[in-house]
């Protein structure tokens, strides 16, 4: 009886060894000049995204090395350092580029898996191919079309090396359907050893390779065996090697899948999705700078607008090419049995990585239906409600899967035509080599390969040859390239440095980085909260433990922005180049005067505005307040506040716990609750609970606002319809802790009333009047309950011999807001003028305020040991009258 073992044709040495050799040519052509400057080039843009990935392969040596979680970016966001689970999922890629990253240099390391994720990626798709079809040099083509897909050849050129390290998959699904073929022990465990390390080499792989790939391959065979799919063994094996990769991926995939289950990572979902969908046309026009092609005008007109640019092929690259098609449905035509599996794959992955909605020439493609206009659904628009979907904002990448199944019919196609057109296995290779060279002729998108500089300046050997492990400041770290070109330094020197993204921003890294920044930034005006002088910022910087400023000249506009105010702050460069800029910060500095360094978060607040004498700053829905404190300490934030919106809820957080929130009626002074503040960073979070209204971003455009335009008469001295919209909520000012010891009389009250009210705080405009002037006193009150509108504020003034000089009776803020109202949790300051009596005598009068009910005069119990408790009224302050 023949062993159905033996009737599994596998690939031999021989063919192997030649498909590596072709696809390795390949390669070297297609990827030239990179292979031949190994240590001086990073293949793909300049300033892109290879500069992050050949840091992040010499940094994950280290952490290895050093017996450190890959989590542990102990070199980043100096002076505390970042956790950053997502880095976990990258453990198989880190530890496959391991043995390269100990032999050579970073940039070598990262040229080098750019190219073994090419050849790799061919040779393991003939081999699935040659699992298909039996024919050694039909897989060889096959494995070229999954190879060098234009997908893949773009995101080379943007620098993702993880993103197209994809060849595991292919010997994924060959040793998938082997299993469920045949199903034995050892196949079983193969198979989950493979899909464990596919698993954990890109979190995003498992959605775009692993999951389409095993329902395609899975769904196929339980439609061919139908009842027999679910015999024993196969659920047996296909059991034991879904628990092997369970135990291989979960312990690295758990900190993402908690972190999501308890509703954080959220910074790992970012927009952008359309944008980095496939363009419908895109499938029908190689790239429109394809060294030859393009020249003889035979790429189609519209290509320029999907690809308005160079880079615009890092990831809208498409096509799949006319020889790889033809051969392709010649094999959906001629191949026995039909391989419907591959069309599936190749069709669905195709008709997903349009996105959410169509796109057709770099624009959204609407229709209007009863009136209503509207985009295009596509399926994809579902599929990315899916857990963790979010994540990935790329739809785009799963060209690679629809390549493989391309790949796969283009193979089938190609066997059928050499068996039909020549027994001649010397003939045969020469058609496939044909084929081959057509095909990526086709596929190519630029030529020569475009590389950016791998070079280390002589100013950063400098830095790494002295003393000392001082960090480093990069200007700007706004810049996702200066970003970039800061890690990949980091290779070179070792340091520490301030900041430092990678993948995404996480929201710890902000804070410090923003902090320290500022320091060597100039601020657009005098602010809103307290900044250091030049010499205290020097101090600051010495604090922080940083050495050296370096500005990069990457773009034409920052040194004219930032080096005048580093030189006056630093003194003249140490040293520069073309690109690079050297400022070491001083050893001798001043000793630090004040205990707290402030900082407004660089988004959500618009550039401070004068209004005479006072420097304001509006904000958006969010507004960020940074303050480091070098010792912990009890007190409350003051600042104060306005808007035009009526009666707006601002919340305050504190390292996002809710602190406060108070409804703001006019200009106001508030007061926070008492909290620590903590040695080190504390964030705090102004927030719009009622959202920020679009305006005219001019003030003195809004005619209806509750705000008063500029003193003056006139027209308003704007245009309009000239004025764009902005998103303004809140106009702050005059924003500072302010430590519980120097808190004045009123701003540390609390008194509970009745356990309906509380008394927050008093403040009163002045404490020496005249007769016959108005006593103001701004009170600031919170419903602890629901409130009805039976409510009444009084505040009285008594003489010294306890008789009442005068009073104002009124709802808790008048008549603006009924109490029934009141936002709760949420703290109202409100001012009440009283009349003075033009013949009031000179003297010390008592304050007094209390809440009743009407019409009973029923007065609220004063719940806290104050005077005046007894008789259910606060006493607030003396007020002196003089003549």
């Amino acid at each position: 009886m023949t062993n159905p073992k033996s009737q599994i044709p596998k690939p031999k040495i021989q063919g192997s060894l030649t498909a590596l050799l072709i696809y390795t040519l390949a390669a070297l052509v297609i990827l030239y000049p990179v292979p031949f400057r190994l240590n001086s080039v990073l293949a793909g843009f300049p300033a892109r995204d290879g500069w992050e990935h050949t840091w992040w392969l010499w940094f994950a040596r280290r952490l290895l090395l050093e017996g450190r979680g890959l989590d542990d970016l102990y070199l980043l966001n100096h002076p505390v350092g970042l956790q950053h689970p997502y880095q976990w999922s990258l453990v198989c890629f880190s530890l496959i580029a391991l043995p390269l990253a100990s032999l050579f240099s970073p940039a070598a390391t990262f040229n080098l898996m750019v190219l073994t994720a090419f050849v790799l990626s061919g040779l393991a798709a003939y081999h699935l191919c040659r699992e298909l079809t039996r024919n050694h040099w039909a897989s060889v083509v096959g494995g070229a079309i999954f190879a060098f897909a234009p997908n893949r050849l773009g995101h080379a050129m943007a620098g993702w090396l993880p993103q197209m390290t994809v060849y595991l998959y292919p010997w994924y699904a060959l040793l998938l359907i082997r299993t469920l073929r045949h199903p034995t022990l050892r196949r079983g465990v193969g198979l989950g050893l493979l899909a464990g390390v596919a698993a954990t080499v890109w979190a995003m792989h498992i959605a775009y390779f692993l999951v389409p790939l095993t329902l395609v391959i899975v769904g196929a065979d339980l439609v061919r065996c139908r009842r027999a799919f679910f015999e024993e063994r196969r659920g047996r094996y296909l059991g034991l090697a879904f628990a092997i990769s369970l135990v291989i991926a979960l312990p690295f995939l758990l900190p993402l899948i908690l972190g999501r289950l308890r509703g954080g990572l959220g910074y790992l979902a970012t927009p952008g999705i359309v944008g980095h969908s496939t363009d419908l046309l895109a499938f029908f026009t190689p790239s429109p700078y394809h060294p030859v092609l393009a020249p003889l005008g035979l790429v189609p007109s519209f290509a320029r607008r999907v690809f308005t640019d160079e880079e615009a092929l890092r990831a809208a690259l498409a096509y799949p090419g006319l020889v790889a098609v033809l051969l392709a449905l010649w094999g959906v035509l001629r191949a026995r049995p039909r391989p419907w599996l591959w069309v599936v794959l190749a069709a669905g992955a195709a008709l997903l990585s349009l996105g959410p909605i169509l796109v057709v020439g770099g624009e959204p493609v609407e229709y209007v239906a009863d009136g209503y206009r509207a985009h295009v659904l596509l399926p994809y628009a579902l599929v990315r409600r899916l857990p963790f979907l979010d994540w990935g904002r790329t739809p785009g990448r799963l060209n690679a899967t629809g390549m493989l199944g391309l790949g796969v019919l283009a193979a089938h196609g190609l066997a059928d035509l050499l068996a039909r057109l020549t027994a001649s296995r010397w003939r045969a290779g020469l058609l496939a080599l044909a084929a081959v060279a057509f095909i990526l002729f086709e596929y190519l998108p630029l030529w020569p390969f475009p590389t950016g500089d791998a070079t280390i300046p002589s100013i950063i050997r400098h830095i790494a040859d002295r003393p000392g492990d001082g960090a480093l400041l990069h200007l700007p770290m706004s810049r996702r390239r200066v970003n970039n070109r800061a890690l990949y330094l980091q290779t070179a020197t070792g340091r520490p440095i301030v900041g430092g993204e990678v993948l995404r921003m996480l929201p710890e890294t902000p804070p410090w980085w923003e902090t320290i920044e500022g320091l060597v930034v100039a601020d657009p005006a005098p602010d809103v909260v307290p900044r250091p002088t030049p010499a205290q910022r020097c101090a600051w910087l010495r604090h922080f433990d940083v050495d050296w400023v370096l500005l990069h000249r990457l773009e034409a506009t920052d040194e004219a922005r930032y080096r005048p105010f580093v030189e006056e702050l630093l003194g003249p460069a140490a040293e520069e180049d073309e690109t690079l800029v050297a400022f070491p910060v001083p050893e001798d500095v001043p000793v630090l005067e004040e205990p707290r360094l402030y900082t407004l978060s660089h988004q959500g607040w618009h550039t401070p505005e004068r209004d005479g004498d006072l420097w304001r700053r509006w904000m958006y829905n969010d507004g960020r307040l940074y303050v480091y404190s070098i010792r912990e300490e009890v007190g409350s934030l003051r600042f104060t506040v306005d808007s035009h919106l009526e009666f707006p809820v601002l919340e305050v957080y504190l390292d996002e716990h809710l602190l406060d929130s108070f409804v703001v009626g006019e200009r106001t002074t508030y007061t926070t609750r008492p909290f620590t503040l903590t040695q080190g960073m504390n964030v705090f979070r102004f927030h719009a609970a009622d959202g920020c209204l679009e305006v005219l971003d001019d003030p003195r455009c809004w005619s209806d606002a509750l705000l008063a335009p500029p003193a003056g008469g006139g027209p308003l001295p704007c245009d309009p319809k000239a004025a764009l919209t902005t998103c303004r909520a809140f106009v702050l000012d005059h924003v500072s802790f302010v430590p519980q010891g120097d808190l004045l009389p009123g701003e540390a009250l609390d008194v509970n009333f009745g356990d309906q009210m509380r008394l927050h705080g008093w403040r009163l405009e002045t404490a020496t009047l005249r007769p016959g002037d108005t006593l103001t006193v701004t009170l600031a009150w919170e419903a602890t309950a629901e409130l009805s509108d039976q409510y009444v504020v009084f505040v009285h003034l008594l003489a010294p011999d306890g008789t009442l000089a005068a009073q104002h009776d009124a709802p808790p803020v008048g008549r603006l807001l009924p109490p029934s109202a009141w936002p709760p949790g949420a703290t109202f300051g409100y001012p009440v003028m009283v009349e003075l009596p033009a013949d009031l005598p000179a003297g010390d009068y008592r304050l007094l305020v209390g809440v009743y009910l009407w019409p009973g005069l029923e007065r609220l119990p004063v719940l806290a040991d104050v005077p005046g408790a007894e008789i259910g009224v606060v006493e607030l302050e003396n007020v002196r009258v003089v003549p």
